[in-house]
This record gives C-alpha cells, structure tokens and sequence, in this order.
C-alpha cells in the first residue's frame, strides 16, 4: 500500500528532489516510494523533472487545472475498472470458516481502499481550496460530486457482490479499521 508514504513524500518534496533522496528522506521499501511518487504524479501533487538519468520530483503547490482533474479522473476510473474486474474473478472474499479473508481477498480490499483513501485526499484539497477562496465554490463541488459518485461507486460493488451478513459486515469493519485519517497540515 503506497498511500502511507504519500505525506512523507510531499512534506519532503518542497525542492526537487531525485527518487533516492525521497527514499532516503522518507524510509521505507523503495519501490513502494517509486510507485507512491508515480502516483502523486497521477493526482498533480508533483511535478517531474528529467534530470539526466534521474527523475526529479518537487510538490506542486498549483491549483489543478481542469484538464489534469479529468486526467487524474480517467486515471482513477481505469484503476477502479480494474480492481472491479478482479472483483467478479474472485467468488468470495472470505474463506470457508466466514470469519477470516483469504489472502487475494486482503489484497483486493488493500487496493481498493487506497484508491479511496487517494480520492478523499484529492476532495479534501479541494475542500480546502475552496474554503481558502482559491477556487470557486461552483468547480470545488462539482469535483467533489464526481469524486463521491467514483467513491460510491466501487463501495457499492464491492457490498453488493456478497449476501452473506457476515461477509459484508467483516468488509465494512475492515474499512472502518483500515481507512487513513487525514488530517489537514499547512
């Protein structure tokens, strides 16, 4: 799971900084901290510089045009269609007993969170940005809308795969225990 490198990243990233350096400054696997940057990138929360042989990222303080909101939106949609395809390949999140997940399951959820936990990251930029003035109310909602539909819609899918009580009252535990707490640093 990248996402809890995410603020790591971006507090360390106010001058470019090389994915070593990142590494370096944030600890932790690598390759993770690759993907979590490429990601960042995604959602216009860095900027990149080719440097040689070298990819430099630097935080992107900028408001997100409305070009890149719906890049980074086709993005998120192209990951959820993914992680809902997986979803019908796999017939039941939990194992036999109905009280522990199997494993492909753990991870299906593991990716399906992240990908909400990066679009609550992006609603609450938003949120502030429109409390700060710094977008007007009518753009920041209408994003916001566009995010919640995305939310809702692979959390509705993932509930209604299953029937069973068990197994949807162990997914919205899991969620509930698992999902990041953001909080808002300036």
């Amino acid at each position: 799971m990248t996402t809890k490198y995410d603020d790591l990243i971006l507090k360390n990233t106010s001058n470019w900084r090389s994915t070593s350096d990142i590494t370096r400054k944030v600890g932790g696997d690598k390759s993770a901290i690759i993907q979590a940057c490429e990601r960042l990138v995604e959602m216009d929360y860095l900027q990149t510089n080719p440097n040689k042989n070298k990819i430099m990222y630097k935080r992107k303080d900028t408001l997100q045009s409305e070009f890149n909101f719906l890049l980074m939106m086709d993005k998120f949609e192209m990951n959820q269609k993914t992680e809902m395809n997986r979803l019908k390949q796999i017939p039941t999140l939990m194992m036999t007993d109905g009280k522990r997940f199997r494993s492909k399951g753990i991870e299906l959820l593991e990716h399906i969170l992240e990908e909400v936990d990066r679009a609550y990251r992006v609603k609450i930029r938003l949120d502030y940005q429109k409390n700060e003035s710094l977008i007007s109310s009518e753009i920041a909602n209408d994003r916001i809308k566009k995010l919640d539909k995305y939310i809702e819609k692979i959390m509705n899918e993932v509930m209604n795969k299953h029937e069973e009580e068990n197994t949807i009252k162990a997914i919205r535990e899991y969620f509930q225990n698992h999902a990041t707490k953001f909080e808002l640093k300036i």
